[in-house]
């Protein structure tokens, strides 16, 4: 059987509570498609149902469900909400035991919750906030996972008193903190005018780094290796010495 959802964390639960008595032969698909196959259902989101996969999750895997199953619903990939909900009933079927063994589900479930867990812990160390011309903080990056609320959450605490934008670039998507409120906007794009303190510090911080830097013991092979590439774009240091 397949079940489509409307890609949403609360559509995918609903399909999951639907699915369950077809769960031994199951696939889900986001998005929906034409089709006549029998064999093909097409599931409305229902908060009722969602609530009730969350309050069993609660109740009999509450690990589970603060750490595998909330950074796989943030990775943002549909292969990886299908390896969910099958580890799901999986664990109804077998205990929370299965997500130690080599079920190619189970196994898949885990190492990429872990990959946008660790994406996100590297984020609240390598998000550079830029100062704009109204004083509110910018930050744009670009992540594998749609991590922007755990960073807001971090960020929050860590700036309580800012104006802030954490910017998705990939995804057009941002989070403002203001007045203590963390808010979803849509951000397809920004114009960066930046304070004349910011390009201070700017110049300040790649002076610095340059001050620091050994030629002779540069090994970018190493550095690669020690942080991705992919984290590079949006540091002002790491720009200035490649």
């Amino acid at each position: 059987m397949i079940f489509q959802y409307d890609g949403t964390p609360q559509g995918l639960l609903t399909a999951v509570f639907d699915g369950y008595p077809y769960r031994k032969n199951i696939r889900f698909e986001r998005g929906f498609s034409p089709s006549f196959l029998q064999d093909l259902v097409q599931v409305k989101s229902n908060q009722a149902k969602s609530q009730r996969v969350l309050a069993y999750l609660k109740e009999n895997f509450p690990g589970f469900l603060n750490h595998e199953f909330k950074w796989a619903i943030l990775a943002d990939r549909p292969e990886i909400e299908n390896a969910l909900a099958l580890t799901i009933y999986l664990m109804v079927d077998h205990g929370r035991d299965i997500l130690y063994s080599d079920h190619p589900q189970a196994r898949a479930l885990v190492k990429n919750a872990k990959t946008i867990s660790s994406e996100a812990h590297s984020y609240k160390g390598l998000l550079r906030f830029r100062e704009l011309e109204n004083g509110a903080l910018y930050g744009p990056i670009r992540p594998k996972g749609n991590i922007l609320y755990p960073l807001g959450l971090h960020f929050k605490n860590r700036l309580p008193r800012e104006t802030f934008l954490i910017h998705d670039l990939g995804r057009g998507t941002g989070l403002v903190h203001q007045d203590g409120q963390l808010s979803f906007v849509e951000v397809d794009s920004l114009e960066e005018t930046y304070s004349k303190k910011e390009e201070t510090y700017q110049d300040l911080w790649r002076t610095f780094n340059r001050a620091i830097s050994i030629e002779e013991r540069k090994n970018k092979k190493l550095q690669k290796t020690n942080m991705p590439q992919r984290y590079w774009e949006f540091l002002t240091e790491v720009q200035d010495l490649f």
